[in-house]
């Protein structure tokens, strides 16, 4: 399986938590997986870094595109359900932060030592649903 495919046109904020105001530490595109820097910016998550790039400060989805460091966007937060495709989504599909900056994968596409962050599972053909399991001694043996 690969890496789920985000359509950053598609990125609509439907129900849930959001945070509003975020300030980008990096260019960020619509529906890239992001974490909650030390600095208190949004960076692109992957799940083969640190810690705290695996979302152990707090992870969400980027809901719009910021061009450079330093703009502000607002950032969708785990129990908020997202639209991120115009069709196509496998419905029930659990994903996790995965090994490419800012992307989500399925389970099967972790490798040794990953830390292993629940990111969402897919609700149905356009939607996912943003899910938050974070445990700093879960990694991939």
């Amino acid at each position: 399986m690969a890496a789920l495919s985000i359509t950053a046109s598609a990125v609509t904020f439907v129900s849930g938590p959001i945070d509003k105001d975020c300030v980008a530490g990096e260019a960020l595109n619509a529906g890239a997986i992001v974490y909650l820097a030390n600095d208190g910016t949004w960076l692109k998550a992957q799940c083969d870094g640190t810690a705290v790039e695996a979302g152990a400060n707090g992870y969400g989805m980027a809901l719009a595109t910021a061009a450079a460091a330093g703009q502000r966007l607002s950032v969708a937060r785990p129990g908020a359900i997202v639209t991120i495709a115009a069709s196509g989504l496998t419905v029930g599909i659990p994903y996790f932060i995965g090994n490419t900056a800012g992307q989500l994968d399925p389970l099967a596409d972790l490798g040794s030592t990953d830390k292993v962050t629940f990111g969402g599972v897919t609700i149905s053909a356009t939607r996912i649903l943003l899910g938050y399991l974070y445990d700093s001694g879960a990694v991939l043996a």
